[in-house]
């Protein structure tokens, strides 16, 4: 089925949540989250402060946009990606996106969201969460992970792993390479859930 073309209202509504979304995460890397007001990003971004409120409810709905925006790029260009390899190696790929995604976001936002708050990441049925659950799932059909946890089980044990080193990495201010160590560590949690 053929999607209708946008009309040109509709492209410049997209163009000006982007632009309001892209001033934020500018603003939250310089400044900090609480550090930033909605009239602050109003002005960066050359709207109105009514402007905003047309596209977010709070200042909080731009954190809950990065995970919309996160499951939105797993969906549509990670998947399409992965599978041609073994799941082993596709989850470490998989990982290696989810760094580069968190290294694009920045420091200063992902510190905002790698907060016990901060409720989206354990959301059932999230694109991130599926898309890693159905690797596994294939893996385990294909031999080459263990069954001794589920899917579902193995899929929270490395998010909960990743999210952890995110968690150190702001800590530390980016003092490392996160797509480095997260793909050394990573490599090492795969191979304790490969079948034998």
């Amino acid at each position: 089925m053929k999607r209708k073309a946008l009309t040109k209202r509709q492209n410049q509504a997209i163009e000006t949540r982007n632009q309001i979304y892209d001033a934020a995460i500018e603003l939250m890397d310089r400044k900090g989250y609480e550090n930033i007001t909605i009239a602050e990003i109003a002005k960066k971004a050359n709207v109105s402060v009514g402007s905003f409120y047309h596209y977010f409810k709070s200042k909080n709905d731009i954190l809950v946009e990065i995970f919309k925006r996160g499951d939105d790029y797993f969906a549509r260009e990670v998947a399409a990606k992965l599978g041609t390899e073994s799941s082993p190696k596709d989850i470490v790929t998989y990982f290696d996106y989810y760094a580069r995604f968190c290294l694009d976001t920045g420091l200063a936002t992902d510190r905002q969201i790698y907060r016990p708050t901060v409720k989206p990441f354990i959301k059932k049925g999230r694109p991130m969460l599926v898309i890693l659950n159905s690797i596994i799932t294939r893996g385990q059909q294909r031999g080459e992970i263990s069954k001794e946890m589920s899917a579902e089980e193995i899929t929270t044990m490395l998010f909960v792993f990743a999210r952890g080193l995110l968690f150190d990495w702001c800590l530390r201010d980016g003092k490392y390479d996160l797509r480095a160590r997260m793909r050394q560590y990573i490599k090492r949690i795969v191979s304790t859930i490969q079948a034998q």
